[in-house]
């Protein structure tokens, strides 16, 4: 009996080594080499409207088949009135980043002409964005907080999967910003997962899924291309400033623009 005890416990400690082995293993992939300078593919999608699949120009907000929208936040986004897109109001804009400045936001900063950098370390992966020269950290080896303070970039952790795909999980955002150009709005509960795949040495494609249930009522898709940029990485970036979007509109756009109907 003694004996059936020892051996089980060694079979028992076997297969918990054999657990966190095989985790390790998992977790410890080999990264994917996501280095260049990226910008939005002008031959697959360019850059965009909507995070909606199907109307990536924004043709039909508010009646797009794949988001699946709450009643409030169909409201929310009719109400809203974009900078651009064929529904554009930009003399009267409600976009937080025209009238204030405020970061885009995750998945809107890639609908914005302005590339892309990856900064890969064993600990963790910085995204630079040309865009109001700003990053996001995303830790690799790490867990989420258990309540994280809601902030514009959330909290992301990482890993590497397959040796092409960088996969982030990012929660704790706040619900200030945009998903889109379209006033496509979220909440502090969204859950969001980005995989960021290589496809080849000219290619990175991202795949998103959000999962919102405070504004949508089930988790939908979006996806990004990207191709590798020729021209130096914040050659000219770009910095947000009220004062000078205003001498934008008063000295540019108000004298071109046409009469109100």
């Amino acid at each position: 009996m003694r004996n059936n005890f020892a051996m089980s416990g060694v079979a028992l400690i076997g297969a918990l080594v054999f657990s966190v082995i095989s985790q390790a293993q998992t977790t410890s992939s080999k990264p994917a080499d996501l280095s260049g300078t990226w910008g939005l593919d002008a031959t697959r999608g360019g850059i965009g409207q909507s995070i909606s699949i199907a109307d990536i120009g924004g043709k039909m907000r508010g009646k797009e088949p794949d988001i699946p929208y709450q009643p409030w936040s169909l409201t929310k986004t009719l109400s809203e009135k974009p900078p651009t897109g064929p529904d554009n109001q930009f003399e009267a804009t409600t976009d937080p980043w025209i009238n204030y400045c405020e970061p885009p936001g995750l998945i809107r900063i890639y609908m914005e002409p302005a590339r892309t950098k990856f900064v890969q370390t064993p600990d963790a992966v910085y995204i630079l964005h040309e865009v109001m020269q700003s990053f996001r950290l995303v830790r690799l080896n790490s867990k989420h907080p258990d309540d994280p303070d809601p902030s514009w970039w959330g909290d992301s952790i990482g890993w590497y999967e397959n040796g092409d795909t960088l996969v982030i999980d990012t929660i704790g955002t706040n619900d200030k910003t945009w998903l889109d150009q379209l006033g496509h709005p979220h909440t502090d509960k969204m859950h969001l997962i980005e995989r960021y795949k290589r496809v080849d040495a000219n290619r990175l494609e991202l795949d998103a899924t959000i999962d919102d249930p405070g504004a949508y009522t089930k988790p939908f898709s979006t996806h990004r291309n990207f191709t590798v940029s020729k021209v130096a990485f914040m050659d000219n970036p770009w910095v947000c400033s009220v004062r000078e979007n205003s001498t934008f509109y008063n000295n540019a756009y108000k004298p071109a623009a046409p009469p109100a109907k």
